[in-house]
């Protein structure tokens, strides 16, 4: 068994092979095994101390690689990937082990995406345990048939959102302008998700890197806006071309992010700006939509639940054995 190469910068040659080993992951386990941020660290590179990728390589091809982000007053963050056709190597083991040597000094943990059981057993197994679950959440945009994914479904009726009368004269609710709106969305959402630990920490070159994404579509990102030009809440959906693993093979739509300034919370504006977007998405024709929520999110949770969404899937973030010998 190899041991894992760790550097702070991914060479051209093997950030294409890990990009190729997370697609043939992906199609073999139904679930994508490293996140849209780390396949943009992947392909950008990231800031300087902000990261460490493991490589783990046999006759010169990858066949695993974990990617961790430096926390600054928290644990590091990973994920681990095995080429399906190099499992039960001791692979995922030695990956593990790698970034737990390698944590920071609030320790390290990794995220298990669509806990399928190889993951889990490889997890469990050497210790680690659960502290972190991510739900996973789908809800139909139209009537399906009995031969689309899930089997027959009818969808919730959504209705236009109205904005309250006491904050209906105070905002204006628009879309994302590129060029104009970057720096009072990245403040909006640092307000929005200051407890967060991944979406808080978005950047202005973490922004830019999707705008430049196939993906990325200004009209589909809703923002409401008060008379100063502070953004008050927002909601950026998002088109998975691939289907996420809700179609075979035509597209389907993501509730990206929905954040609501501190300021305007109880205003109504979260589930005004949730439905814009759902609108938007339904009005192109899609036929699913799915988004992430924290499993102890409990306001969230219902909010979407009465939407229409139901639980589909659920990441579990594990945390390393305690105690000096288990970085042996």
């Amino acid at each position: 068994m190899s041991t894992p190469l760790v550097t702070d910068d991914l060479a051209a040659g093997p950030a294409d092979q890990v990009l190729t080993l997370a697609e043939a992951a992906r199609r073999a386990d139904g679930t994508a095994p490293l996140s849209e941020h780390t396949l943009l660290r992947v392909r950008h590179g990231a800031p300087s101390g902000s990261a460490r990728f493991h490589v783990l390589s046999e006759e010169g091809r990858v066949v695993g690689f974990a990617f961790v982000e430096r926390g600054a007053d928290e644990p590091d963050a990973g994920e681990v990937v095995v080429h399906p056709g190099h499992r039960g190597r001791g692979h995922g083991t030695a990956l593990l082990h790698s970034v737990h040597r390698d944590a920071g000094p609030h320790g390290v943990r990794v995220w298990a995406h669509g806990r399928t059981p190889g993951a889990v057993a490889v997890a469990e197994q050497d210790g680690w345990r659960s502290v972190r679950e991510l739900h996973k959440m789908r809800m139909p945009l139209r009537d399906l048939a009995a031969d689309e994914r899930g089997g027959p479904r009818t969808a919730p009726v959504l209705h236009e959102p109205v904005l309250r009368p006491e904050v209906a004269d105070r905002v204006q609710v628009r879309a994302f302008v590129v060029g104009q709106d970057e720096r009072a969305w990245l403040d909006a959402n640092a307000r929005a998700f200051s407890h967060h630990p991944e979406q808080g920490r978005l950047t202005l070159d973490d922004l830019l890197q999707r705008e430049i994404e196939d993906w990325f579509d200004p009209h589909g990102f809703f923002l409401a806006t008060a008379k100063d030009g502070r953004v008050t809440a927002f909601h950026w959906t998002k088109v998975h071309a691939d289907g996420a693993g809700l179609t075979d093979g035509g597209p389907a739509g993501e509730v990206y992010a929905v954040g609501v300034d501190p300021d305007w919370q109880g205003t109504g504006l979260g589930r005004a700006l949730t439905l814009k977007g759902l609108l938007h998405l339904r009005d192109a024709g899609l036929p699913w939509v799915h988004l992430y929520v924290d499993g102890d999110n409990e306001a969230a949770v219902r909010l979407y639940t009465s939407l229409g969404f139901e639980i589909w899937d659920t990441d579990v973030m594990y945390a390393p054995p305690e105690g000096p010998a288990a970085r042996a």
